[in-house]
């Protein structure tokens, strides 16, 4: 079996610029006789980077996409995202 997950991950500060990585967690089990077996994978899917003049959101290949897509991609994670950048409206209000 298998469960995916993509979540925000702690946002950092480095030299006045925040960073918060969206990550997708992958956690797959395979029971076999009385074992159990677990494998897990985190791997990038954006970076969303706050200035004091802008926000910008970058796919994990480096292309730069708007917080409106990264928002319809993952919508698991918008409320998250609209409490952490107040440039991205609210739901229903694009």
């Amino acid at each position: 079996m298998q469960k995916e997950v993509i979540s925000c991950e702690k946002t950092r500060e480095i030299m006045g610029l925040k960073l918060t990585p969206v990550v997708k967690s992958t956690l797959t089990w395979v029971e076999t006789g009385g074992t159990v077996s677990f494998y897990a994978i985190v791997q990038p899917v954006y970076l969303l980077i706050e200035s004091d003049l802008y926000v910008r959101a970058l796919r994990a290949t480096g292309e730069e996409i708007t917080l409106q897509q990264v928002c319809s991609e993952c919508p698991a994670i918008r409320g998250g995202l609209v409490v952490g950048f107040p440039a991205l409206p609210a739901a229903g209000h694009y």
